[in-house]
């Protein structure tokens, strides 16, 4: 009897403590769905604070607004606009695992990470595939290259002559002789070869006429490296033109005649021209004057006899 009786006092401590735990989860569940109603998926549809996130994502962390969303503050809808916003993207897979946000949903500018996992993935084999084909392919060049070098041929006379090849050059000057150096590319010999001196090539650049009296000169230019000299030209001479008068003679006065040069306008010469009176002025005056003397001398002899 007495064991019939521990029997069901066990059995009624083992309900009690059963619905105990059954009461806790009923608790828990309705505190849950209370902080904000659940459908389809785990999709939040009402928030306590829906209209205030934009304020919390001016002014609050991704730490504090992450926080809030777990405290049941803002809808699905809200929190996906936080997202977007580029707010909390760390807590991402989080949101999704907990219920808050749907497991398709991306970011806006993000990329989901299982294709960049997939995108890693598929590189690395490549990569891999890359460093085994160099590890393989590199014994091979290498052998490759020894059996060359030991069944190289020596080269002909033909192939040396043929491998001159011009690596140096001095253009020569006017008054300097320059070079050309030539390199063998298998035997390593050089050798040269001269460019001679090409001498100046003038040109007249600047000409001064000569004058009757005086030298001109004609400029010469180097075309290359523009060396100058100058040649004189002599003086070309007076050529002698007609004689001009340049004053008319008179009857007692002479005139003058002028022999200038007719290639630069110069006097060369300067003659008077006589009188056309034949005699002079004063042998004139002179000859009135005697004759005016006798003719009075006449004249008073004539009253003379009148007189007498």
């Amino acid at each position: 009897m007495k064991n019939k009786s521990k029997v069901l006092v066990t059995a009624l401590l083992i309900c009690v403590a059963a619905i105990g735990v059954n009461g806790t989860s009923i608790n828990y569940g309705v505190r849950v769905h209370n902080e904000g109603i659940v459908i389809d998926g785990g999709e939040k549809t009402v928030g306590r604070n829906d209209a205030d996130y934009k304020g919390m994502e001016k002014y609050c962390t991704d730490e504090e607004i992450y926080s809030c969303i777990e405290d049941a503050y803002f809808s699905t809808p809200v929190i996906e606009q936080i997202l977007n916003d580029g707010r909390c993207l760390a807590y991402v897979d989080q949101l999704k695992a907990e219920g808050w946000i749907p497991q398709d949903f991306t970011p806006a500018g993000s990329k989901p990470s299982s294709t960049t996992q997939t995108e890693t993935k598929a590189e690395t084999p490549a990569d891999n595939q890359t460093a085994t084909s160099e590890t393989k392919e590199q014994p091979k060049t290498e052998t490759k290259t020894e059996t060359k070098t030991e069944t190289k041929a020596e080269p002909t006379q033909e192939e040396i002559d043929a491998a001159w090849e011009e690596t140096e050059r001095t253009e020569a000057t006017c008054t300097e002789d320059g070079k050309i150096v030539y390199t063998n590319s298998i035997t390593g010999d050089t050798k040269e070869e001269s460019l001679p001196a090409a001498g100046h090539d003038y040109e007249v650049t600047e000409t001064a006429d000569a004058t009757c009296t005086e030298d001109g000169t004609n400029t010469y230019t180097c075309k290359a490296c523009g060396n100058t000299y100058e040649d004189a030209i002599p003086a070309t001479g007076h050529a002698e033109g007609e004689w001009t008068v340049t004053k008319e003679a008179g009857m007692f006065t002479s005139g003058i005649k002028e022999l200038t040069c007719e290639k630069c306008g110069e006097v060369l010469n300067t003659e008077e021209i006589p009188q056309t009176c034949p005699l002079p002025l004063a042998a004139v005056i002179g000859i009135v004057v005697a004759v005016v003397v006798i003719i009075g001398v006449i004249v008073v002899l004539v009253r003379r006899r009148k007189n007498i």
